[in-house]
C-alpha cells in the first residue's frame, strides 16, 4: 500500500496525489473507507482524516490538496452540499477543467442526494445503491474509468443476436395483435371486483392492458389508464418500486405518443433518476428509461 500522506513533491511541478478527498465532518467514515480503497489499488491519496495531523497547518495542507491533486473527489450526501468549505473545494476543482475533459471533478455520492447547479452536469459515482461487497468494486470500475477516459469493458462483448428482417420485395408476416376492447371497464371489472381496484393482480391487468393500447397507438385511453395504474400503485407499492417505475415508464409513453413531450420528459426524468438508483444504471430497465 502507498504512503497517500507523504506530501513532499507536492511542492515540484508534479502533482503529489492522484485524489484529494473533499468531505464533510460527518461523512468521515465514508471519506476514510474511500481513501483506503484508493490506497490499496495503489493510489496516492491526501483526505483530512490521516493527512492533517498535530503540528499541520489545515488552510495550507488543503489548499496543497486542491492544486496539487491531479484530481479532487467530493464525497457528495445532504451534509456536504451545505459545507461552506466543501464548495469552495469542489468549485475549484471544476474551474480547473470547466469542461470535463480531464475528469478533475469526481462527486462520489454516498447518499441520493441532488446535485445542484454545476455538479448536475458532471456525471457521478453513486455508492448508495451498493452493498458492502458490492460497493469496492464498483468505486474501483468507475475511478479507472475515469482516468483512462472511457469504459471499455475487460472482456470482449458477446456476438450481437442478428436480426431477421423481410426482403424488401416480400411482406413482413402480420403480428399476431388481437384487438383490444375499447370499454376498459368491461375488462378491467371481473379482476376489480374479484380483488379490488388496488390489489397487485388488478394493477398488472390495468398495466398490461396500457401496454397494449400504447402498441395499438391508442395513447389517450392508454394515458388515462396508466395514469390511474401509477397513482394507485406509487400509493400501495410506493414511488421506488420496480412494478411503479415500469407503469410511469409506460405512461411516458402514451405522453410522448401524444405529442406531450415536455410532461414525458419530466416523468421519464425522473423515472430514470429513481431506476439509476434502485436498479443501478446498467441495469436493462434503467437503459430502457434512457432510450
Amino acid at each position: 500500500m502507498t504512503d497517500g500522506g507523504n506530501a513532499d513533491s507536492a511542492t515540484g511541478s508534479d502533482p503529489g496525489w492522484d485524489f484529494f478527498v473533499s468531505y464533510t465532518a460527518v461523512d468521515r467514515d465514508w471519506a476514510e473507507w474511500i481513501s483506503w480503497q484508493l490506497e490499496e489499488a495503489g493510489y496516492r491519496v491526501l483526505v483530512q482524516a490521516w493527512d492533517f495531523v498535530a503540528g499541520s497547518n489545515w488552510q495550507i495542507r488543503m489548499q496543497q490538496g486542491v492544486q496539487h491533486s491531479r484530481r479532487t473527489i467530493a464525497v457528495l450526501s445532504d451534509a456536504y452540499l451545505t459545507s461552506i468549505y466543501g464548495q469552495t473545494e469542489w468549485q475549484a476543482a471544476h474551474a480547473a477543467d470547466p469542461h470535463g475533459f480531464e475528469r478533475k471533478l469526481l462527486p462520489i455520492r454516498i447518499e441520493d442526494c441532488p446535485r445542484p447547479g454545476l455538479l448536475g452536469a458532471v456525471v457521478s459515482i453513486d455508492l448508495f445503491p451498493h452493498d458492502a461487497d458490492q460497493a469496492g468494486p464498483h468505486l474501483l470500475d468507475h475511478v479507472r474509468h475515469a482516468l483512462t477516459g472511457r469504459a471499455k469493458p475487460m472482456t470482449p462483448p458477446g456476438f450481437p443476436v442478428r436480426r431477421l428482417t423481410a426482403q424488401a420485395h416480400e411482406p413482413a408476416f402480420p403480428a399476431d395483435i388481437s384487438p383490444v376492447p375499447h370499454d376498459l371497464q368491461d375488462l378491467l371489472d371481473p379482476q376489480r371486483t374479484t380483488f379490488g381496484p388496488d390489489h397487485p393482480d388488478a394493477l398488472t391487468a390495468a398495466h398490461n392492458l396500457g401496454v397494449s393500447l400504447n402498441e395499438l397507438g391508442e395513447h389517450a385511453a392508454a394515458r388515462t389508464l396508466l395514469d390511474d395504474t401509477l397513482t394507485r400503485r406509487r400509493t400501495t407499492l410506493g414511488p421506488d418500486h420496480p412494478d411503479t417505475l415500469t407503469t410511469a415508464n409506460s405512461l411516458g409513453v402514451s405522453l410522448h405518443g401524444l405529442g406531450e413531450h415536455a410532461a414525458a420528459r419530466t416523468l421519464l426524468d425522473d423515472t430514470l433518476t429513481r431506476r439509476r438508483t434502485t436498479l443501478g444504471p446498467d441495469h436493462p430497465d434503467t437503459l430502457t428509461t434512457a432510450e
